[in-house]
């Protein structure tokens, strides 16, 4: 017999809701598929972004003070990582390291040291020429530039030879110096003339302000000299002198030109030369302090590329 029950009837709703689940179904499955695919797309904190040195500088140029939960690390802000947060490999090292360098009270000395074996040393500036031959010399023609020695000095070898033992140079003199830091070594005569030089930017007299055995006879003369707005006050060994000049005695003012000493081989056996260094004399120290003891001490004279101070050509 033909089915005669009109669509929509009671008895086809079964059918029909076995079909299509009903709204509050359907939107509880999406609300679960979301939540389970945003789990799966977690892509956790972003990784903190180091504070280049650019962005951390304070006012005129300098460095700011790192701000919460950053340490600093040169010139850079280094981001601390969240709280309970895993660290990378060598982390914890990394940052006890780092937080020795966290600054202290204002006030406060820095506990930081210079590593073993360096030495401070003002190097060349940029503005001054790089050869050698630019520069006149307190030794030889003005003319002509001088030659220099690469020296195997016995006191700054392991194994020094005794007292009294001769000292080479390594190969022929050469139209450069192998190293301007710490000075210079020029190949002379027995004898020849040492004057004293006028610097560069020099205002009135060299001082003689020690005569005696440094490096070997040494005469040490103090300039002052004129850098911008300020004025400095460089200090210039002669050593391995044979002999002081006439009337070169401590105190004395000599003229750009007058007689400084005579090179010799004194300190130095079988080796004449002419040892020419330049120091600084640090702002904090006073001429009184140039005594034999501490002329070349560095918290008095800090040493200095002679480019920078002898006279051009």
């Amino acid at each position: 017999m033909e089915d005669m029950r009109a669509p929509g009837s009671p008895q086809d709703r079964p059918a029909r809701a076995a079909r299509s689940p009903s709204p509050l179904v359907r939107g509880a499955a999406a609300s679960a598929l979301l939540l389970a695919l945003g789990g799966l797309a977690d892509p956790g904190p972003p990784a903190p972004a180091v504070v280049p040195p650019a962005a951390a500088r304070g006012a005129a140029g300098a460095a700011a003070v790192c701000g919460p939960r950053t340490v600093p690390e040169g010139a850079a802000c280094i981001p601390l990582p969240a709280p309970g947060a895993p660290l990378a490999a060598g982390g914890a090292a990394a940052l006890s390291g780092l937080a020795g360098a966290l600054p202290g009270p204002a006030g406060a000395r820095s506990q930081a040291q210079p590593q073993a074996g360096t030495v401070e040393h003002i190097p060349r500036r940029p503005e001054r020429p790089a050869s050698a031959a630019a520069y006149t010399f307190p030794l030889g023609a003005p003319e002509q530039p001088p030659a220099f020695l690469l020296v195997e000095d016995g006191a700054s070898q392991a194994g020094a030879p005794p007292q009294g033992a001769p000292v080479a140079a390594i190969g022929a003199a050469r139209p450069e110096p192998p190293s301007w830091a710490g000075g210079v070594d020029l190949a002379a005569a027995r004898g020849e003339r040492v004057v004293s030089a006028k610097l560069e930017g020099q205002e009135g007299k060299a001082e003689v302000v020690f005569v005696g055995e440094l490096s070997g006879i040494t005469v040490a003369t103090v300039h002052a000299v004129r850098e911008g707005d300020r004025v400095r006050r460089v200090v210039v060994l002669h050593g391995h002198l044979d002999r002081p000049g006439p009337g070169v005695v401590a105190g004395a003012r000599l003229d750009p030109g007058d007689v400084v000493g005579y090179a010799g081989d004194t300190g130095s056996p079988g080796l004449v030369r002419l040892h020419l260094e330049a120091r600084q004399l640090r702002e904090s120290a006073r001429p009184s302090d140039l005594d034999p003891k501490r002329i070349t001490d560095a918290a008095v004279t800090v040493p200095c590329d002679l480019r920078n101070v002898l006279p051009r050509r």
